[in-house]
């Protein structure tokens, strides 16, 4: 927003992270339980960041998401899943959102009463290298502590799509580009060819519209070609054969 950021001084819950990362990091040195990362070398950066953790701030002041389930009566402080009683009053933070959404993988399969096998562990998860230690981290030591399993067997990371000047794309800078529009000019199919030709897996890509325009033009050259090879082809049939 642009305006000035204070430091303000107030109690937060905390999650004590050293027996959690201990685990996550001790399964990666397990052969036959170990999480693959593609592109392989996001699996330092996935274990840098559980080297050396410091705790985990888990509350938060925002209007939505879940409650922490502490309660207050006087002196005494309860934490559990229901009211304890008359009289006491829940906290009005709320949980961090990676904290929340690190149970997903779980969460949403039937725990803690029973767990979905077919959809837990989950195969591939795919996402952006920016939230390995915001999402992809917390649902691993998340699950391994609520389930004693691993979420997922695979985890693809892609970069991200940056403007011209390489500045990620935000509100504030107004620097996002919408599809919808980008396909009512260029077309799906042009579009799609400049993503997949100018990026590398775990690699940024910086979004020019000139570069979409050229690659319009190249697949306008293979629509053309296509359709002339077809125009020709109109009063001849072809046979296929297959080998077994």
């Amino acid at each position: 927003t642009g305006a000035m950021v204070e430091p303000y001084l107030s109690k937060q819950w905390f999650v004590k992270m050293d027996g959690l990362a201990k685990v996550a990091v001790e399964i990666q040195q397990d052969p036959n339980r170990k999480i693959n990362f593609v592109p392989k070398r996001m699996e330092k950066t996935y274990l840098d960041w559980l080297t050396d953790i410091e705790d985990w701030c888990i509350s938060r002041q925002l209007w939505w998401g879940h409650r922490i389930p502490a309660w207050y009566k006087e002196d005494q402080v309860y934490v559990g899943r229901e009211n304890p009683g008359e009289g006491w009053q829940q906290d009005t933070d709320v949980l961090d959102t990676w904290f929340s959404s690190g149970l997903w993988p779980f969460a949403l399969q039937g725990w803690p009463k029973t767990i979905n096998e077919r959809y837990f562990p989950n195969d591939t998860l795919v996402t952006g290298y920016d939230i390995i230690f915001f999402w992809v981290a917390r649902m691993i030591f998340q699950s391994l502590n609520a389930t004693n399993q691993i979420p997922f067997k695979n985890v693809v990371l892609h970069g991200l799509i940056r403007d011209k000047e390489g500045r990620k794309m935000s509100k504030s800078l107004g620097n996002g580009v919408e599809p919808m529009e980008v396909i009512e000019e260029y077309g799906a199919d042009a579009l799609r060819f400049y993503l997949t030709t100018n990026s590398a897996p775990g690699q940024d890509l910086k979004y020019d519209e000139e570069k979409v325009k050229s690659t319009w033009n190249f697949i306008n050259k293979i629509w053309n070609a296509s359709r002339f090879c077809l125009m020709q082809k109109e009063d001849q049939s072809v046979s296929y054969q297959f080998d077994d």
